[in-house]
């Protein structure tokens, strides 16, 4: 299996849009509109290996689509996928970034509390246990001290345009 790599997605074009609804075909994911935002895809040679986006939604930075092919999992991935959209989010001002699972998602939780996400219920949300749960990451020098790769400039060689 050939090296991934992480990268954004500049230019939304007809074929990086087929690539992107042929990965997500199995599974809805929502779309951005006209919100900002910005794609991070994972690339093992020519193939999509693994997708995510983060978007500015409500007044506030949202990690949402993450998705990694079933041969590429337990890679280290969405580790990086994730890496990408926080340093990203940052880089835009964010004061906080958010993401929405749920609790049976172990995979998925574990690797965003490493990160210091928190289980909070947004306001004007009625969370219960039947429902997905927020998880918010507020960014202060304490989280660049732990992960000094989620400053904003730092390991962003690694990532270009498609």
């Amino acid at each position: 299996m050939s090296e991934v790599e992480i990268r954004q997605v500049l230019r939304e074009d007809a074929g990086w849009k087929k690539a992107f609804e042929d990965f997500y075909s199995a599974c809805g994911v929502r779309r951005v509109g006209r919100r900002r935002h910005a794609y991070f895809a994972a690339w093992a040679g020519a193939e999509l290996a693994g997708h995510s986006v983060v978007l500015f939604d409500k007044g506030r930075w949202v990690m949402d689509g993450l998705l990694v092919k079933p041969e590429f999992r337990e890679k280290g991935i969405a580790k990086k996928l994730t890496e990408a959209r926080i340093r990203y989010a940052v880089g835009q001002g964010a004061a906080e970034i958010w993401y929405a699972c749920e609790d049976g998602n172990l995979v998925t939780t574990c690797c965003h509390l490493r990160y210091g996400f928190e289980k909070v219920c947004p306001a004007h949300h009625h969370c219960s246990i039947a429902t997905a749960h927020w998880y918010r990451l507020k960014v202060t020098p304490a989280l660049f001290r732990k992960f000094p790769a989620l400053r904003p400039g730092e390991g962003m060689n690694a990532y270009s345009a498609v």
